[in-house]
């Protein structure tokens, strides 16, 4: 537990708990959030027993009986007490069962001002299954959610406010505006994916046409031994890369999204590498308002399509560089975790800090410097 005396934000972290690759992006915006705010980062960390607690207390709120006991229960992590009153309270979480780790944490309801929580991910279908857990959102004073489609069923299911806060990056990691790199990977597939196309790309890199790198690793068995090498592994690679796949989130399994097609984090860290993003585009409204420029995703909905970008590269490299540079461009103007942490603090009623006004400051003139270069 890191604390200051003059902070007015306490930041909860799952980062010793899920250490999986899907989860180290929210780490990464703690970590900006920590450096805008000065903030007081608590670390819940896993005490003797953990794993066997966790699952005897998730189990437990299958049973109406005994909820209201499970609620309050630690699931052995290791206890922290805050000593101080804070104006804010912030947690990330990307599952609602990760709310109940908040209960190795005494007193942050009554000594935090403003409760804020941001839940990343979830789907229609989790309501029913996970309404228990979605309730525990009403601790919350602002209820913040990184996919538009379940707004509304959450603000139903819990009868208060429910805000859209979309997915962003520390672009100042992704960005290659700062040391431009030579991109000598032609297609980077991260996360989940089409077979069919990847098949197809698969076969190009066995034969020598293109250099594709995938992954080998079901997601929900890699656990990085640190997360800031993880993002910085992903960062580099995506830097050197000329496309970038991204899909709608759970492309692969339709049935939990239900029908939900929703900008996966997969925009953002491409557009942010100044990648060329290919896949298909999300038919969810607010896509086209965070990706309104040119040529933003390209869809490729067959292998001839594919063909004809893959060739593209090579016959009209002026053009593939204008895209890269204009995704670049565009997200740090809008898709850096800065731009949500403002967002959150306008939903708060809070003021920005100096240190915010800093970094949007940087990102700016960044971004300003290249389009200007550009002629953008």
């Amino acid at each position: 537990m890191v604390t200051s005396d003059n902070s007015r934000t306490c930041i909860a972290s799952l980062r010793s708990i899920r250490p999986h690759a899907g989860w180290c992006a929210n780490y990464e915006f703690e970590d900006v959030v920590s450096d805008i705010e000065n903030g007081d980062l608590l670390n819940l960390r896993p005490g003797p027993g953990f794993t066997s607690a966790d699952w005897v207390i998730q189990r437990m709120l299958c049973r109406p009986g005994v909820r209201s006991i499970a609620r309050h229960v630690n699931p052995n992590l290791v206890p922290i007490t805050l000593k101080r009153d804070y104006d804010l309270f912030f947690f990330v979480c990307m599952h609602p069962f990760d709310l109940l780790y908040l209960n190795g944490i005494r007193g942050w309801r009554e000594r935090c001002k403003t409760k804020v929580v941001y839940l990343l991910e979830a789907y229609p279908g989790w309501t029913s299954k996970w309404d228990f857990h979605f309730k525990l959102l009403k601790d919350f004073d602002h209820v913040c959610v990184g996919l538009l489609g379940m707004v509304d069923p959450i603000q139903r299911l819990i009868g208060q406010p429910c805000h859209y806060v979309p997915f962003a990056v520390d672009t100042l990691r992704f960005t290659p505006l700062l040391t431009p790199t030579t991109r000598s990977i032609d297609v980077y597939s991260l996360g989940r994916r089409v077979e069919s196309t990847h098949q197809v790309l698969l076969r190009l890199h066995q034969q020598n046409k293109i250099f594709y790198i995938y992954d080998t690793i079901p997601g929900q068995l890699l656990r990085p031994l640190d997360y800031l090498q993880h993002r910085d592994l992903v960062a580099g690679i995506a830097k050197r890369s000329r496309f970038f796949v991204a899909y709608p989130a759970k492309v692969d399994v339709p049935d939990e999204a239900r029908g939900q097609s929703e900008t996966g984090a997969r925009y953002y860290e491409g557009a942010a590498a100044g990648t060329i993003l290919f896949g298909s585009t999300p038919t969810v409204a607010s896509f086209r308002q965070e990706f309104d420029w040119p040529d933003s995703t390209i869809d490729i909905p067959d292998e001839a399509t594919l063909m004809y970008w893959l060739e593209e590269a090579r016959r009209n490299p002026e053009r593939m560089n204008a895209i890269s540079r204009r995704n670049a461009i565009e997200a740090l103007k809008r898709h850096d975790w800065l731009h949500r942490w403002k967002q959150i603090l306008q939903i708060a009623g809070m003021e920005p800090t100096q240190k915010q006004h800093e970094r949007e400051d940087r990102l700016n003139t960044l971004a300003e410097q290249a389009a200007q270069e550009s002629g953008i």
